[in-house]
């Protein structure tokens, strides 16, 4: 699906994609051209007239780029990621932006968040696209970087139910979703972090693209999600220490049931020698003895209490 608006002096108005790009080539009205879930020939016989680069193009399709910002002169082209938290992990979304002087060109495989806003807002925001498309680019990303604050709430949250979980006997399900909760932050820390220097570069390079007024809401939005980033830092550590402190005692609960089956051990092993001596197959002299039972008996209790009464004593109970 290929949508495009036209700002031209009458207003904005919704246009077909050719008709934009006519509009933008010619110089006269800014435009944006916003395609999702298009192939490669779609993109490429839309965006011809604009003299997009191939390689552009190429990356622009494909969904392996990291966040970046490459000049072209004319024209920036602009990666970056949208999120929403999944259960244990984050939901990532391409988008790929072309930024000229007159048009701004978005491309996303399915739908996101941030572009629906921009789409919902701009009949009635119409200086959003002009007098320059760089305001448009700053609406997409501050509804972006925005949306990544509910994310770190969750993970605010989930991290406290596990400080309080931590001490409960049950350690499995605990451990499984530390280490789940690890992979996702993980995730999302390698987006976040080179996002962070991409918006850092739109706020300090010299952008044909970029018009001098539009650098400090760009430098607003970056330091929003350097905040973010420096939060994930932080729920980074505190996940690793939490992960350290359940692996400790998850130890130290197998250290004590050791020490009690031990204890239990070293409190038998007296009786095996004594019922092992008194086992052997011939007779021995204690057999003889009226009421026999009772000294064997008695002097089991005697050594099981001495053993407990040295291990009391040595403090190794």
């Amino acid at each position: 699906m290929i949508r495009a608006w036209i700002a031209d002096p009458n207003g904005i108005r919704p246009a077909s994609s050719d008709e934009a790009v006519r509009s933008a080539a010619a110089g006269g009205c800014a435009v944006w051209i916003d395609f999702e879930d298009e192939d490669e020939a779609s993109a490429r016989a839309v965006l011809q007239p604009l003299d997009v680069h191939p390689l552009v193009i190429e990356d622009m399709v494909m969904e392996v780029n990291r966040p970046k910002v490459d000049d072209y002169g004319s024209y920036l082209y602009l990666v970056v990621h949208s999120a929403r938290w999944d259960d244990d992990r984050p939901a990532l979304r391409e988008i790929d932006i072309i930024l000229g002087e007159r048009f701004l060109v978005t491309y996303h495989e399915g739908g996101t968040r941030s572009i629906a806003a921009a789409h919902d807002v701009l009949p009635r925001r119409g200086g959003l696209l002009t007098p320059s498309p760089a305001r448009l680019l700053h609406f997409i990303l501050d509804v972006m970087v925005d949306h990544y604050m509910p994310i770190v709430d969750r993970l605010t949250e989930e991290i406290d139910d596990l400080e309080e979980r931590i001490f409960d006997e049950h350690q499995t399900l605990a451990h499984t979703q530390v280490i789940r909760l690890k992979r996702g932050m993980s995730a999302l820390r390698r987006i976040v972090g080179p996002e962070r220097d991409t918006l850092l570069a739109l706020t300090r390079d010299e952008f044909r693209a970029i018009p001098a007024e539009m650098r400090p809401y760009l430098r607003d939005v970056y330091d929003r999600l350097a905040r973010v980033n420096d939060l994930m830092d932080s729920f980074r550590d505190e996940v690793t220490t939490l992960l350290e402190l359940l692996t400790s005692m998850v130890s130290n609960r197998l250290n004590e049931i050791i020490k009690r089956l031990t204890v239990i051990a070293t409190v038998g092993l007296p009786l095996t020698v004594v019922t092992s001596y008194y086992g052997m197959n011939f007779p021995l002299p204690e057999y003889k003895w009226p009421h026999a039972w009772i000294y064997i008996l008695g002097l089991l209790a005697l050594m099981a209490g001495a053993t407990w009464w040295f291990l009391k004593r040595k403090r190794w109970i």
